[in-house]
């Protein structure tokens, strides 16, 4: 239990709070260990784009780089692979006391190949050899290919992280690869006590892409559903959450099987417009069984002043706002497709332009 006491609230009411930052400064320096007991971090998201800021101008890796004469993308898979390695160390005994349900760290395979499974497959299997940690999670996109993949993955005793999830397609599609990928994993001889998963929705930037559009249109009805598309998106995944892992024959099946189950992530929480509150993105999705990413920023400011409290859902409110965004001409489910292709391309930017710098230090 976190020493702080809004961030123990928040675990108390069924929230695991993972910091998605990572460096090996961070490792090092005790400040992880240090987020561990007194803010009750119990996990860790990285992304291409967290790697970057890590390794950029950074001497710290040079050596295993010159070193390592291999194909740069080689090494960079090396390179993440010991750092997750490590953090996967650090959170052993959360992810033991809390029988494998956290204590997770996730790692992004080459977003370059979202479209190949056979390829993510071969690149998750890769990692997950190097990485050597049960507390790991392999990250694979939400792509057509990534979820064959990752029903793969799942079915051979790789714990996934589902990613880049930004509509109720994509999360429903996330949570059917699970399902048949724990059917695969019940019918083979597969760890079920370590397997776990995450469906990562995110957040934030589903209002920033929308409430452009609403500014576009600017009308009083417009403008009034401002920062509103994201939470109800959000809740009505929750709803579905609720009712896939309480009531779906299939899910029971595997429950008594041993199976754990995939547990809905909110990614992307911190708040892109000052003029929200800060903890907007954490405070207004409390609910058990859930997963909150932050970077340190957001974590620091829900610890200072966040709530904490159950949140309220109002589902019928939630399918308003997304019908009044479609009588708007806003179309939901389009601007996710593009969020999530624009994710992919920020992704595939990060990894190419780590991948030009280790080529010039090698």
């Amino acid at each position: 239990m976190a020493k702080n006491e809004n961030m123990a609230r928040l675990e108390s009411n069924g929230v695991s709070v993972w910091l998605d930052s990572f460096s090996r400064d961070l490792m090092g320096s005790g400040k992880l260990q240090e987020l561990i007991d007194e803010e009750g971090v119990s996990g860790l998201t990285t992304n291409p784009n967290i790697f970057y800021k890590a390794i950029h101008g950074s001497s710290v890796y040079d050596e295993e780089i010159k070193a390592g004469g291999k194909a740069a993308s080689d090494i960079l898979y090396g390179l993440m692979a010991g750092d997750v390695r490590s953090a996967c160390d650090i959170f052993r005994p959360t992810a033991e006391k809390s029988g494998w349900v956290d204590g997770r760290v996730s790692l992004e395979i080459d977003p370059n190949i979202s479209s190949d499974s056979e390829g993510m497959i071969a690149a998750a299997q890769k990692v997950w050899e190097k990485i050597e940690r049960k507390n790991a999670m392999i990250k694979i996109p939400a792509t057509p290919a990534g979820l064959e993949a990752a029903r793969f993955c799942m079915g051979h005793g790789i714990s996934v992280n589902m990613t880049l999830l930004f509509s109720l397609p994509h999360y429903q599609a996330a949570v059917n690869a699970f399902l048949n990928g724990a059917e695969d994993a019940l019918r083979s001889d597969v760890d079920l006590r370590s397997l776990g998963s995450v469906a990562s929705l995110f957040v934030s930037r589903i209002d920033t892409k929308v409430d452009a559009m609403l500014d576009k249109i600017g009308t009083q009805e417009a403008l009034s559903l401002k920062g509103k598309a994201a939470i109800a998106n959000a809740t009505l995944a929750y709803g579905l959450f609720e009712k896939i892992f309480s009531s779906d024959p299939r899910w029971a099946d595997l429950e008594r099987a041993g199976v754990r189950p995939q547990r809905l992530l909110w990614a992307s929480t911190s708040v892109k417009n000052k003029d929200y509150p800060e903890c907007m993105y954490v405070d207004s999705l409390v609910a058990p069984k859930t997963v909150n990413t932050m970077p340190l920023s957001t974590l620091e400011a829900e610890a200072e002043h966040g709530k904490g409290e159950p949140s309220e859902f109002d589902f019928d409110e939630s399918r308003r706002v997304i019908e009044g965004l479609a009588a708007l001409g806003i179309d939901i489910e389009k601007v996710s497709e593009e969020l999530q292709k624009e994710g992919l391309d920020q992704f595939k930017d990060s990894w190419n332009s780590l991948t030009s710098e280790i080529e010039k230090k090698m």
